[in-house]
């Protein structure tokens, strides 16, 4: 990751609970990874709205690529 930004978001109990479990089974390594994938998996869905308002249909394609590894 080149540059990356600190958020602060707010969640219920249960999904935190539910996020916690995959990652203690190793599906996510963390939080963090399952939120950025999570967030990837909302943009890609998105991608056409996106590109139609935004014409960012170059950086999408690469977090696709990212979405496949």
């Amino acid at each position: 990751m080149k540059s990356v930004k600190v958020i602060s978001i707010r969640l219920p109990d249960w999904m935190l609970e539910l996020i916690d479990k995959l990652c203690t089974r190793g599906v996510f390594i963390s939080r963090s990874e399952f939120i950025r994938y999570a967030i990837r998996l909302a943009l890609k869905r998105y991608e056409k709205e996106l590109y139609e308002a935004f014409g960012v249909e170059a950086r999408l394609r690469r977090i696709a690529w990212r979405l496949e590894e």
